[in-house]
């Protein structure tokens, strides 16, 4: 939706702003160069989470159906927004190309309200310059990649500077680590002396138990017998575990079987109850629909006898409109000759006047009343009185059969009146007898779900009835189930408790036995000296290894002091690849400004300007006459001589003789200098572009024009498609007078 983009590109608009719910879809079929291509894009809202996904296809006339896109160089359009974009772009051309030079949108930003940088990304983009931008970055990124190196150069060359301090810190640290590791040798000495110690300990006790041999064979005999007893016990409770597990296991299985016979039946009963309340939903418009089969043919006929009578009429009206011209001609007359009739009154009622005087003077009938010069313009009004009256009595005449034809005529055209008022009233008859008749027809649509549904219903009723019993059953055998499962965990409990006593009684004699026994020297008295030999042996490792980690700590310190001097030794070195590097980051960075907006890129549009300018002057002078000149300033001169970039739509006025920026042109006159502006950068675009658009769209741009400048927007369109060699221009308009002027009209409110 361009007219809603913030701008030229696919970022400045949100359809995540334009859509409604969890869910939405937006399906385009459009054609390029005999090419047919399908665009769906699906959007799901799920929390907090957005996801669309966005697909492009081309219909493969070989195989009959749609394939997804895939370009020359393996892309292919698999649903990711940025495949899609670039398929498109591909396709199309960039979209700042296109929706500046062949799709003009209502509110979008004038040509003139751009920025230098601004028009020079879309100019670059519209003249395919994206090759020299890109090599632009590339450069930037080499340049980005020295200036790291150079970085780290620049840490060495610092690092290198400072290497006498750090000399003389490690060699402190060497000093430090001799003075720790003549103390982890004396802590060595006592480690080992108390290893030594623990040894000794570990031999006396030893020694003891091998002196309690004796009563050690009876401790273990008895020892091993409660083991026995303990082993026995065991055993029997893994044989009653073993015995009653396949019996629970057995129920368990069938009580599992029956629940989930239980579960599924349930669910088809809920079905098959949510399919009978839809059959007596469908069953309640039995009456409506029946009523509305037996209507059909009355309503059929209703609407042909309509259709009858509205073409009898129309065949009376055939002449209505010849007539009605023939009343409006004599209306006119008659109006002409009141109107002269009342002015020749006047005139008369004049004449009559001047000539009274005539009878009113003392010379009245003698010779000196005729050769008198006063009295001559009395004595010619009296002259003429007669012929006055003559031509008002013929003008009479004329009136009053003019009066009787406009009366008959009107009585006549009357009668066409209320002939098209009963027309009228007939085409109202007529829609509300056609709405009537689909309403019925859909209506009657509906009867084979009626009968379905009346076939159907007894069947499931019979269906649930039967399930329900099928549930009950299910439900007594599963009651049974858990009364046996709860029988068989009860005899067990009583199994077990039985072993568990037996055990307990004989266990308690034997440790008996074994309390009147001299205690002798047990494992754990021998695994405590064990552990103490253990942990002197651990604490002497300890050390140990201390005393290695100090010593390869101090090989580090050496090895690290020696890098520090063999870095102090190649500074000299650094610092010469360092000015290096410096060297080739500026030829890089010059080569990056040369390919960008300002070197290259600004140069091929400063070249493309006039050409533009002249295709757009060669448009306005096709509409108006010659009356607009354009001009495309990309440069301007500072305060100090010098010159900047710049860009700046310059519009000379040959009727008032002026010349200002197009942005401070009136609001219709900007409108039409734009839309020939933007016009031309197609044209121009399309003669060294390697995609060509066929068609031009434009959404309702002629809001602030007025009628003479909306004729002459048209005007502009016509000479657009000539010159570019395009197909067809869909435009939208609320302007009616500009319907009449389009090749073909698409009605929406009619679709």
């Amino acid at each position: 939706m361009p007219s809603r983009a913030t701008t030229l590109g696919p970022g400045g608009f949100s359809y995540w702003t334009q859509i409604y719910g969890a869910t939405a879809m937006k399906e385009l079929l459009w054609e390029n160069d005999c090419v047919l291509y399908r665009t769906l894009l699906s959007f799901k809202t799920t929390g907090k989470t957005q996801k669309s996904d966005c697909y492009l296809y081309q219909w493969d006339t070989a195989v009959q159906e749609w394939r997804p896109v895939q370009l020359d160089d393996g892309t292919l359009s698999d649903g990711k927004t940025a495949t899609y974009d670039r398929c498109v772009d591909t396709i199309l051309g960039p979209p700042e190309k296109f929706f500046t030079a062949h799709f003009s949108a209502q509110g979008r930003k004038s040509l003139a309200s751009y920025g230098t940088g601004d028009i020079k990304s879309i100019l670059a983009s519209v003249l395919n310059l994206q090759g020299l931008r890109t090599l632009s970055s590339n450069a930037a990124l080499v340049g980005k990649f020295l200036r790291q190196q150079l970085a780290g150069i620049n840490d060495e060359l610092a690092e290198a500077r400072n290497q006498d301090n750090t000399a003389a810190v490690l060699t402190g640290e060497v000093t430090r680590v001799d003075e720790l590791i003549r103390a982890g040798c004396a802590d060595e000495v006592t480690a080992q002396a108390n290893v030594n110690g623990a040894r000794e300990k570990l031999a006396g006790i030893l020694a003891k138990r091998d002196a309690q041999a004796k009563n050690a064979e009876e401790v273990r005999f008895l020892t091993e017998q409660i083991g026995v007893v303990f082993s026995k016990a065991a055993s029997s409770r893994a044989s009653v575990d073993t015995q009653y597990a396949r019996e629970q296991m057995r129920h368990q299985s069938e009580a599992a079987s029956v629940k989930a016979a239980i579960t599924s039946v349930q669910i088809n009963v809920q079905s098959n109850e949510a399919e009978m309340r839809r059959l007596n939903a469908v069953l309640t418009e039995k009456s409506a629909v029946a009523q509305a089969v037996g209507r059909l043919h009355q309503r059929q006929h209703d609407l042909e006898q309509i259709d009858g009578a509205v073409d009898a009429h129309q065949v009376t009206l055939a002449g209505a409109a010849v007539m009605r011209t023939e009343l409006n001609v004599l209306i006119a007359d008659h109006s002409k000759l009141a109107s002269d009739g009342q002015a020749k009154t006047i005139r008369i009622k004049s004449l009559k006047e001047t000539a009274g005087l005539v009878e009113q003077v003392p010379c009245k009938g003698s010779q000196m009343q005729l050769a008198c010069p006063l009295m001559e313009q009395a004595n010619a009004a009296m002259r003429d009185v007669p012929a006055h009256e003559a031509e008002q009595a013929a003008k009479r005449l004329t009136y009053q059969e003019i009066s009787r034809k406009v009366k008959d005529l009107q009585s006549r055209v009357a009668g066409f009146d209320t002939i098209e008022a009963e027309v009228r009233v007939l085409q109202k008859k007529r829609k509300m007898a056609a709405d009537a008749l689909d309403a019925d027809n859909r209506l009657a649509a509906r009867a084979p779900l009626i009968a379905d549904a009346e076939t159907r219903l007894p069947v499931l009723a019979d269906t649930i009835a039967q399930q329900r019993q099928d549930i009950a059953a299910a439900n007594d055998r599963m009651m049974q189930v858990s009364t046996i499962l709860a029988a068989i965990e009860s005899e067990k409990v009583q199994a077990l408790a039985l072993i568990e006593g037996t055990s307990l009684a004989e266990t308690k004699v034997l440790e008996e036995r074994l309390a009147k026994l001299e205690k002798p020297v047990s494992d754990a008295e021998v695994a405590a000296y064990q552990s103490a030999v253990a942990l002197a042996g651990a604490a002497l490792v300890e050390v140990q290894a201390r005393a290695r980690a100090l010593s390869e700590q101090k090989v580090t310190f050496l090895g690290k002091l020696e890098a520090v001097r063999t870095l102090a030794a190649r500074s000299v070195q650094v610092k010469e690849q360092a000015e290096r590097l410096f060297e080739e980051i500026a030829k890089w960075k010059l080569l990056e400004k040369g390919l960008g907006n300002d070197g290259c890129v600004a140069l091929s549009i400063d070249d493309s300007g006039p050409e533009i300018a002249a295709i757009c002057n060669n448009l306005l002078s096709d509409c108006f006459e010659g009356r607009f000149v354009v001009r495309l300033d990309t440069q301007s001169e500072t305060k100090t001589g010098n010159m900047k970039e710049t860009f700046d739509i310059k519009v000379f006025d040959g009727h008032r003789g002026t010349e200002k920026s197009l942005g401070d042109m009136s609001g219709g006159e900007e409108v039409l200098v734009n839309e020939c502006l933007t016009r031309s950068v197609a044209l121009y675009a399309s003669q060294s572009s390697m995609t060509h658009c066929e068609t031009l769209f434009t959404d309702e741009t002629d809001g602030a024009l007025d009628p003479e400048a909306k004729r002459t927007f048209m005007q502009m369109k016509r000479a657009v498609l000539k010159q570019g060699g395009y197909g067809r221009e869909f435009f939208i308009t609320h302007t009616p007078e500009l319907w009449e002027m389009a090749d073909y009209k698409i009605m929406m409110a009619e679709l």
